[in-house]
């Protein structure tokens, strides 16, 4: 009788982990969201520039994952090539966000990887790069704002889960892994948003009146017309190529996720011109951020 062997799995700590981590502070993270008790992250805002729904979903549901697992966890394969893609990859990252703040973390990670064969360097290892892993997503300001740790923890807990992965399965699973569970995200803001209203709303100020009005994100067709002393004329648009031409110099710290029919218009009796200020007043008055 030919006996079968069952097959062993390696690190599973990572797994029972990152897997209530991963789930609680992911759960945390939505419920303080929903009732508004936490500052939307850097994580979040970069979402505001959403003028092309489709390179969203291109970007977001596959080439991000497929190009942080090889960055992130190519280096636990075993393959000597795939570590330096993993350095080198991982370096360049931290360059190109400007997130300088993780040098010190991706070379504390170096060393406990290649040390790896003494004591547990290893396991720190994992704990380490997942760390790295959720803070990338993030700039330096984030760590002052206590709100979003709920969201880095819970994505370093992930990150657990697909370093357990690529040592027990492969590389291939993790990257499958991460395409589900950025799809599933995307595509449930998407549903959602999709089924918001699209009714025409108003607000003001003394000196100008805002209409607004939610529209599809597939819809492609999008213009813009600014003028300091007309006001502004927007569809199809997001919030943040507005703020670009109103506040060149002030970035959104707000969610305002979204593409918008959006018109400004300066009251009769008013000579006030429409600068950053008055803009973001109207914004903080309309339920743009709200919903």
């Amino acid at each position: 009788m030919e006996i079968v062997k069952k097959k062993t799995y390696k690190e599973n700590y990572l797994l029972k982990t990152g897997i209530p981590v991963f789930i609680c502070f992911t759960l945390l993270a939505i419920i303080l969201d929903h009732f508004k008790i936490t500052d939307p992250s850097s994580r979040e805002t970069r979402f505001n520039d959403i003028n092309n729904v489709t390179d969203m979903i291109i970007g977001g549901v596959v080439i991000a994952p497929l190009f942080e697992e090889l960055f992130f966890r190519g280096v636990f394969t075993g393959k000597k090539y795939l570590k330096y893609i993993s350095y080198f990859g991982t370096a360049f990252l931290v360059i190109m966000q400007q997130s300088y703040f993780l040098i010190p973390l991706l070379i504390l990670f170096i060393i406990l990887f290649e040390l790896k064969a003494k004591n547990n360097f290893q396991k720190y290892s994992f704990f380490i790069n997942a760390l790295l892993f959720s803070l990338m997503h993030y700039k330096f300001s984030d760590l002052l704002n206590v709100s979003s740790y709920p969201s880095i923890i819970g994505t370093a807990g992930l990150a657990l889960v697909l370093i357990w992965l690529v040592l027990n399965v492969g590389l291939w699973s993790s990257i499958l892994a991460h395409f589900i569970v950025n799809g599933t995200l995307i595509c449930t803001t998407i549903i959602a948003y999709e089924n918001s209203g699209r009714t025409l709303e108003k607000v003001e100020t003394n000196d100008f009146v805002m209409t607004y009005q939610y529209v599809s994100l597939f819809e492609n067709k999008s213009s813009t017309e600014f003028s300091q002393s007309k006001g502004i004329k927007a569809s199809n648009t997001s919030v943040f190529i507005i703020n670009k031409l109103v506040c060149p110099n002030t970035e959104l710290k707000k969610m305002y996720f979204g593409k918008f029919n959006i018109t400004i218009k300066r009251k009769q009796n008013s000579t006030k011109k429409l600068d950053c200020q008055t803009f973001h007043e109207l914004l903080n008055k309309s339920k743009i951020a709200e919903e």
